[in-house]
């Protein structure tokens, strides 16, 4: 998020009682009306959706500073969306009509929101190709740099990633089987492109992990 937006919506969530969740617990419910607008100032919130057959996929990981559910928020349209604590997260909540209204006269503060949600709608272009048109292999080094970028640490030409992100994760991100990410990784691991420390995750050479996406592109697209 971009410095004013953070500074601006943690000023005004500030005049509401902070909450706290715990790992796994629900936010808002996919279907349920949301109780306020949600302002996320620590931990991850994760958004995702469910299938018929119960098949979990996850959309978008928030970090703070972000808002949501976005799209009901500025026109009210019906939230379809689960939102749950990745970690411990603590928000701010507040009514809609409230921030909207505090919205609407700050023209630097809704470039700033635009600005994010064209990022978002562009990421979200990338996955949806590699989830349409890549094999599993290629949706998990994807999937890997989109954590790399939203995630990591640099130290150096490592990238730490210390949150962790279990191999179900991997799989509700890219639209597969826990199995198959595992195994996915586990190439990846062979081939020295990603390191696990403890419960997290290295990338000595980020530029190697892009180089192998391209790579395994042209080999499946000949």
């Amino acid at each position: 998020m971009t410095n004013i937006k953070t500074k601006v919506f943690e000023e005004f969530f500030d005049q509401f009682q902070p909450r706290q969740y715990k790992q796994g617990e629900m936010l808002i419910r996919a279907d349920d009306e949301p109780q306020g607008i949600f302002c996320l100032t620590k931990g991850y919130v994760r958004q995702y959706t469910l299938s018929k057959t119960g098949m979990e996929l996850t959309l978008h990981i928030l970090q703070p500073t972000s808002f949501f559910p976005k799209v009901w928020a500025i026109n009210g349209t019906p939230n379809v969306y689960n939102f749950e604590a990745l970690t411990r997260v603590e928000v701010g909540r507040a009514p809609r009509d409230q921030v909207v209204g505090f919205i609407k006269d700050k023209p630097e503060l809704i470039f700033a929101l635009m600005s994010d949600l064209l990022k978002d709608y562009a990421e979200s272009l990338t996955r949806i190709e590699h989830l349409v048109f890549s094999d599993a292999y290629r949706r998990v080094i994807s999937i890997l740099l989109y954590i790399a970028k939203h995630f990591g640490e640099q130290s150096g030409n490592t990238v730490m990633i210390k949150h962790h992100f279990t191999h179900q994760d991997i799989a509700t991100l890219v639209g597969i089987a826990r199995e198959t990410a595992s195994i996915e990784l586990q190439k990846l691991s062979h081939k020295n492109l990603i390191h696990f420390v403890d419960h997290g995750m290295e990338f000595h050479d980020i530029q190697k992990l892009e180089a192998e996406l391209l790579a395994s592109k042209s080999v499946t697209d000949r």
